[in-house]
């Protein structure tokens, strides 16, 4: 065997959504057989980094079930398969026309992730979220309503889902 792919809910993490000791103990084993592994989830990255780190998973890593996938050692996404605007407008008109809210979650110029969304019962805000430095790809995450304009992330605000 040379390579061993983990799905994270419900696989690697427990129902703490941790990584168990047993767990932790077997990655540590099939490193040092030199067995490789990684990660493939529907998770986002920023769902996912933190349950990671420490746990030697220096090899890509599958984000949004394969939408992206992360680099560790570039420390950056390496791959998207983005939708088009083309088939983005028919996924819109599919969900309106079914009387259902999309949340369009984004990687914005930047590498900036954002979440466009319908207005909801209580006003939705923009919040940011700042990385380590200009090479992390979280340097920001916004939240803000389909019906106004994408704005400037005012400091220091939640985001109420």
């Amino acid at each position: 065997m040379e390579l061993v792919v983990f799905d994270l809910d419900g696989t690697l993490l427990n129902r703490e959504s941790a990584i168990s000791g047993y767990t932790r103990e077997t990655l540590q084993l099939l490193s040092h057989a030199g067995i490789a592994y990684t990660v493939a989830t529907g998770r986002t990255l920023h769902g996912a980094r933190d349950l990671l780190e420490g746990h030697g998973f220096l090899l890509p890593q599958a984000f949004k079930n394969g939408v992206v996938i992360y680099n560790p050692d570039l420390g950056r996404y390496s791959h998207r398969h983005l939708l088009t605007q083309e088939e983005i407008r028919h996924v819109l008109e599919a969900f309106i026309g079914q009387s259902i809210t999309p949340f369009l979650f984004t990687i914005e110029p930047g590498e900036r992730h954002a979440v466009y969304h319908a207005p909801l019962q209580t006003r939705a805000k923009t919040f940011q979220v700042f990385g380590k430095n200009s090479n992390d790809v979280s340097p920001t995450i916004a939240c803000r309503s389909l019906s106004q304009p994408p704005p400037s992330p005012p400091h220091g605000e939640d985001c109420i889902l």
